[in-house]
């Protein structure tokens, strides 16, 4: 049986980049590190972390919060 290498790419997303709407400082120094180790893995994931608008888990739903507030949430 052949061994395989899975890269698992975890939320690098245009949201978190410069410019996007939950950037996170330098990060897009992740990509050219992502193009680099693609080749070296016989399969490669991405996933995406996802939330429709309306989701109560973003402070900006919350009746005079903004992003990045934070909230309290039961459950």
């Amino acid at each position: 049986m052949k061994t395989q290498k899975a890269l698992l790419i975890i939320d690098a997303q245009y949201d978190f980049m410069a410019g996007g709407s939950l950037e996170v400082p330098g990060a897009e120094k992740i990509i050219p590190i992502i193009n680099d180790l693609m080749p070296k893995f016989d399969l490669i994931i991405f996933t995406k972390d996802w939330h429709p608008q309306d989701n109560d888990r973003f402070a900006s739903n919350h009746k005079g919060k903004k992003p990045f507030d934070l909230i309290e949430i039961d459950g």
